[in-house]
């Protein structure tokens, strides 16, 4: 896999130059041939002797050997132009309470773990069931989960330091859940299978200066003055097929949630607060009240060869490039602003576009679409969940964003019930390649404290 952002434009140019002249020497004759063949007599004589001409009997005639048939070399492969694609789609609630409440004197670490093996127990068992259900062959299966799935109940959290203390666990705990739900599903066993296993929502504080009048002991503190966090909103997306790691691991992408709402964590009111020139939510987690900045800056990352890479490696197989919505960013997908956001993806002509939500629902008929863009699936995961994929109209123009006037639900089938109001869905279509979608800059960045990364591998995963 060659990566762009690893080339050195120099070194580049440089290899580029050596290369034309190892080809003109190459063509060139060998260095003191002209003296060899000078030595030789080949190039005349200045002494003046001229030897007498002897007559040379002809040389026999060389025997005529047939040459041996040579097999033509195998044809190359030529890639599929149409890919079918299997969909199985996770219906199951996100947004409600889960069963199991963090007991009195619980550490969060202990919660937050025991909650999340519950969550991977599920997927698993999802998985287990519906792949082999299989009904037409196909090149890719996507498993799709909602947002918010692996989250925690917020109102858990009863301090700052445990927010931080959650924050960590999760992101750990997230990945290594992820890592091991696509080795239990090898492709020689299962076919190609790609995960996009809901969002995990965490925060970190943003590295800035207390404010310089604290509030005095016990009185109320201003909006502007309350600890000011940012959201990571993300899903992991990981398959079983791309070139192993040289660790043995799995390579694996992040995509982020750019658009956070005053919902995302049980807060009424969506109070709106302007601290440094920025836009926050004032946020209640339990009985602590916090600001979450409305636009993440987080950017898309993955990890592959071994490396780790700025970025978002959305079409692992080649030839179904996909996008992710999360949630509010459907609203604002291909916006001007969001813009900015195509820059992180790597192949931007994508044909899938998934919408992993709690409480946003896919309107083809309104809603603005690239001309590549074939399919929106939507996993959404508020109240008792839902899920629904469409096949979209043929765009009028192949430039620029419009909406598309006619669209077709594709038919999905229950393959599976595995708890009260989560269901597996099974679905089926083709993709057809598309054109390319223009280049754009880099999203601007804001200090946060670090986490660990949410994909590159811990020394115990």
């Amino acid at each position: 896999m060659t990566h762009e952002s690893e080339a050195d434009p120099d070194q580049t140019h440089a290899r580029g130059t050596r290369r034309r002249s190892l080809l003109k020497a190459g063509l060139a004759l060998p260095l003191g041939t002209s003296a060899l063949l000078a030595a030789c007599g080949g190039g005349g004589s200045s002494s003046g002797f001229s030897p007498t001409p002897v007559a040379v009997a002809p040389p026999p005639s060389p025997a005529v050997v047939p040459t041996p048939p040579v097999d033509p070399p195998p044809p190359r492969p030529v890639e599929k132009a149409v890919k079918n694609v299997r969909v199985l789609n996770l219906q199951t609630p996100s947004t409600a309470p889960l069963p199991d409440q963090r007991l009195k004197d619980e550490p969060i670490e202990t919660y937050t773990r025991r909650a999340l093996q519950a969550k991977f127990n599920l997927l698993s068992d999802a998985l287990a069931q519906g792949l082999p259900k299989k009904s037409a062959p196909t090149d890719l299966c996507f498993f799709v989960v909602p947002e918010f799935f692996w989250n925690v109940n917020w109102d858990a959290v009863r301090n700052e330091e445990e927010i931080k203390a959650f924050s960590t666990t999760c992101v750990i705990e997230v990945q290594k859940h992820v890592r091991a739900l696509i080795a239990l599903f090898p492709q020689d066993q299962y076919g190609k299978l790609a995960l996009l296993p809901g969002t995990s929502q965490v925060l970190m504080k943003q590295l800035v200066e207390p404010p310089a009048a604290p509030a005095p002991q016990g009185g109320p503190v201003k909006d502007e003055d309350l600890p000011p966090y940012e959201a990571l909103n993300y899903v992991l997306v990981i398959d079983n097929f791309s070139k192993a790691n040289p660790d043995g691991s799995r390579p694996i992408a992040m995509w982020p949630k750019r658009n956070v709402s005053w919902i995302d964590f049980d807060t009424d009111g969506g109070t709106q607060v302007l601290k440094d020139g920025r836009a926050y939510w004032k946020v209640l987690l339990g009985h602590l009240d916090i600001l979450v900045l409305m636009e993440s800056t987080t950017t898309a990352a993955y990890y592959a060869d071994g490396k780790q890479y700025t970025g978002f490696d959305n079409d692992p197989l080649g030839g179904v490039p996909f996008g992710v919505d999360v949630c509010l960013d459907y609203m604002a997908s291909y916006t001007e602003k969001q813009y900015l956001r195509m820059s992180q993806i790597e192949d931007t002509n994508y044909i899938i576009d998934f919408l992993l939500a709690a409480g946003m629902t896919a309107d083809p008929e309104t809603h603005k679409y690239l001309p590549s863009v074939q399919y929106i699936v939507r996993n959404d995961g508020y109240y008792v969940g839902a899920c629904e994929i469409f096949q979209l109209s043929a765009p009028t123009t192949s430039e620029g964003i419009a909406k598309r006037p006619g669209n077709t639900r594709v038919a999905q089938t229950a393959v599976a019930n595995l708890a009260p109001n989560t269901i597996l869905f099974d679905a089926y279509f083709d993709v057809h390649p598309l054109g390319q979608y223009p280049e754009i800059p880099d999203l601007p960045d804001l200090p946060t404290e670090p986490l660990p990364s949410p994909f590159v591998p811990t020394a115990s995963a």
